[in-house]
């Protein structure tokens, strides 16, 4: 009968329940069992013999103790087993282990001392008495004698372990129906190989006689390592240890048994407090909202209804929608604005309560919280917050923001071919900042309505946009184009103006053929006559300010002086220096120069004769160098002076003699501008100034004083304009004077204005005094005072 290992109870000091075997000569080793298997099978046991009327009894240890009990039969025994401490255990009948083990006990008792195992009675340990004479055969003194060497194997186990300090950890395990088996046909296999030693045999190959067999010592402690790698084999799920090492070994296992013993009242209290738990967060929730509920963005979780509806309120109240605006001019740049936001009380909006937050609290399940809770945190619905609000306000909401005002709003450009002085260029498309009026209020209506708080009005699409963008390569072929004919840049100068003809202005004279440019010289000429329209002043009307004070008009087509453009000299000067790409500056060329290339060529030196007021001017660089009475054409006799332009002076000249048509005078001064008409002297005339030209007026000639002439030949230079006018203006006629003699005019010019000697040539000027400054009359065209 097989009947375990035997190995070393992990419970030192106290009596082993377990199950045992003998195999012959090899080391025996005890299993332990635990200790409720034990009392449950002993009480079983009991019942069982009771019934057949024996008393089971017996405190045999592994001390060695005597031992009492009552008889047993031998059906009992093939029924139960012999624990170390001489208690009985009911096992199935295994007729082929009994055998092996009595023929087992049979070869191996003359190895064992008997003595070493008997009682102080005499009696043998291990063995079962009974109340009335027992009859025992030879079966049941063999387990009896089994029983003991296991009890002594036991005591010489633990002594050795005490010794060394070591208590090795035993792993329970109770073997199974199978396992048993399998172990019996083992041992029955090495039974027969020692029985057939013991018959002068000799160990098979597969054999070998284990050293306890050799020197009979009570090495109990352990199975062999083939038995237990036998077993091992038989059923993967016995691992049979080895006993452990000081340094390895195992717990006993009491935290374990008191799990095992306490296991159901610790369960319940587990239970309770869980069903303490889930009831109270049922109660607790049958009117908060669970974690993570949200309505239109806030967080509900803990709150009531009353609470949330309070919270959403409160939010429609402090409502406000933010649109941010495109940033001019080119980069789509945002730019926020506290003038481009729209809030609740601007549109009328209020809270309307649709009845979804009332729905989704009667909608919680508060028993089936734990499910309701992971539901809300892992799918969070979307819940629509419902507002009013006025369309009438809304819209003039819209109207009134900054973006929309057409002030602020630039037109979109599209990407185009420009023209810089290097040339052509592509210029970047301008986004603009148009909005698109209709779209806007759509676009905010929808936000409205939605509650949203902020919307991107370019990602929305609501600006006009350029259709025409800079990546566009058939604007880049153009610039390259164009950039072959262009690179010019010419500074034309007309005085203190200039023109500049550079790549923008070339051009226009530009004509494509195919995917080159070629110049168009028509063109450029077309381009050199509209300069000349711009600056030839000759024959041009002229607004000319008088000496008194007046403005007069000049008219168009009367007089000499000015400027005249060469056309075609200039254009030929141009071309060549646009064919060249040059980067120069040049004067045009002129067939009329005139004094002064101002703006107002008059400029500050010239010559001003009123006819009206008979007097003469002569200024230069802005000083009045003499005012003097004169003596014009007789207008009854045909010779009036002509008038209403300007004339440049032709010439100065010394000693000279005027002949005319029934007249013939010499002079010392003669300065002509129109013909033959000039300024002289005539010092055979006695009176200047007033009326005397109306009818001993001269053939047309300004008749001039001596003293004043002088002054005017000494300083005037060829080409000095001459202006010539009548004045009509009542500030002009208040300002006529009766005549002058002679002798008090050239009196009073040299007083104010000095005088020159004269050398008889008029080629050295000495002024007498300091000349009087007028500032009023420093340049033509300013009002005199």
């Amino acid at each position: 009968m097989n009947r375990g290992n035997l190995a070393e109870d992990p419970k030192a000091g106290l009596s082993s329940s377990s199950r045992y075997s003998r195999d012959g000569g090899e080391k025996n080793s005890l299993l332990y069992v635990d200790s409720s298997a034990v009392r449950k099978e002993r009480r079983a046991a009991e019942r069982r013999a009771g019934k057949a009327g024996i008393a089971i009894s017996g405190n045999h240890n592994s001390k060695g103790k005597k031992s009492v009990g009552r008889g047993l039969t031998d059906s009992h025994m093939d029924r139960l087993e012999v624990g170390s401490d001489g208690r009985l255990f009911q096992v199935k009948e295994n007729t082929a282990a009994d055998a092996a083990s009595r023929q087992s006990t049979q070869s191996t008792a003359p190895a064992q001392n008997p003595e070493k195992h008997m009682s102080a009675s005499g009696s043998v340990p291990g063995a079962v008495s009974v109340r009335k004479k027992p009859v025992i055969s030879d079966k049941t003194a063999a387990r009896v004698e089994e029983a003991d060497g296991a009890a002594s194997g036991i005591d010489t186990a633990r002594r050795k372990s005490d010794a060394n300090g070591i208590r090795p950890a035993i792993t329970e395990r109770i073997l199974t129906k199978q396992q048993e088996e399998a172990l019996t046909a083992r041992q029955e296999e090495k039974s027969s190989a020692t029985n057939g030693q013991q018959d002068g045999m000799k160990p098979g190959p597969q054999e070998e006689i284990h050293p306890q067999q050799q020197d009979g010592s009570a090495k109990t402690g352990q199975m062999s390592k083939p038995d237990r790698d036998y077993l091992s084999k038989g059923n993967p799920l016995l691992k049979l240890n080895p006993p452990a090492t000081a340094e390895g070994s195992t717990p006993s296992g009491g935290a374990r048994g008191f799990i095992r013993r306490f296991r159901i009242p610790i369960i319940a209290g587990v239970l309770a407090a869980a069903s303490v738990v889930y009831g109270y967060t049922a109660w607790h929730y049958r009117n908060r909202f669970y974690p993570g509920t949200e309505f239109f963005g806030i967080p509900a979780a803990e709150m009531s209804v009353y609470d949330v509806k309070a919270a959403v309120k409160a939010k429609v109240d402090s409502y406000s929608l933010e649109l941010i605006t495109r940033k001019p001019p080119e980069e789509k740049t945002t730019n926020v604005s506290e003038d481009n936001i729209i809030t609740a009380g601007d549109v009328g909006m209020t809270y309307r309560d649709n009845g979804e937050i009332d729905r989704a609290m009667k909608n919680q399940k508060v028993w089936a919280w734990p499910v309701m809770m992971i539901a809300q945190m892992i799918g969070k619905g979307d819940s629509v917050l419902e507002t009013s609000y006025q369309d009438q306000m809304a819209s003039d909401a819209v109207d009134r923001l900054p973006c929309m005002q057409k002030e602020n709003m630039i037109a979109p450009q599209d990407a185009q071919v420009i023209l810089t002085d290097d040339g052509a260029t592509v210029k970047t498309e301008v986004y603009g900042t148009t909005l698109n009026a209709e779209k806007t209020h759509a676009a905010v209506r929808n936000a409205l309505d939605k509650g949203t708080t902020r919307i991107d009005l370019d990602d929305l699409g609501l600006y006009e946009n350029p259709k025409v963008f800079s990546s566009d390569l058939s604007l880049m072929t153009e610039a390259m184009a164009m950039n072959k004919v262009l690179g010019a840049k010419v500074l034309m100068r007309f005085g203190s103006r200039t023109e500049v003809v550079n790549s923008e202005v070339i051009a226009d004279f530009l004509d494509k053929k195919g995917s080159s440019y070629v110049l168009n010289e028509e063109k450029l000429r077309e381009y050199v006559s509209k300069l000349a329209q711009k600056y030839d002043t000759c024959l041009q009307e002229r607004i000319f300010y008088t000496s008194i004070g007046t403005k007069m008009t000049l008219e168009a087509g009367v007089g000499d002086y000015g400027w005249i453009l060469d056309q075609e000299a200039t254009y030929e000067k141009l071309l060549e220096a646009i064919r060249g790409q040059k980067k120069i500056t040049m004067d045009p060329v002129y067939t009329q120069e005139a004094y002064c290339r101002d703006a107002n060529d008059i400029g500050d030196t010239y010559v001003e004769i009123s006819l009206t007021n008979q007097t003469m001017w002569f200024y230069k660089k802005g000083r009045l160098v003499v005012e003097t009475p004169v003596v014009t054409g007789n207008p009854y006799a045909g010779h009036e002076t002509p008038s209403g332009g300007v004339w440049s002076l032709k010439g100065r000249m010394r000693n000279q003699t005027l002949s005319g048509q029934g007249y013939s005078t010499p002079v010392d001064y003669w300065m002509p501008f129109n013909g033959g008409v000039g300024i002289h002297d005539l010092q055979s005339r006695a009176w200047f100034g007033g009326s005397i030209y109306l009818g001993g007026g001269s053939h047309g000639c300004i008749n001039t004083p001596l003293s004043a002439v002088k002054l005017i030949y000494d300083q005037i230079e060829e080409g000095v304009p001459v202006i010539v006018y009548k004045d009509e203006s009542e500030k002009a006629l208040s300002l006529v004077t009766g005549p002058t003699d002679v002798q008090t005019a050239n009196a009073q010019i040299e007083e104010t204005f000095g005088t020159v000697e004269d050398d008889g040539i008029g080629s050295i000027v000495s002024w007498s005094r300091s000349q009087r400054w007028q500032p009023q009359a420093a340049s033509a065209g300013t009002t005199a005072s």
